[in-house]
């Protein structure tokens, strides 16, 4: 039980960056 919930906040993190990344490419591509 404590391993899923270690592995689902490993997921939401690695989620949570990839959205950042892919908000910043956007923003930059429009700035260019």
């Amino acid at each position: 039980m404590n391993r899923k919930k270690v592995e689902q906040a490993t997921s939401s993190e690695r989620m949570d960056r990839l959205d950042r990344i892919v908000r910043w490419s956007i923003a930059f591509v429009r700035q260019v």
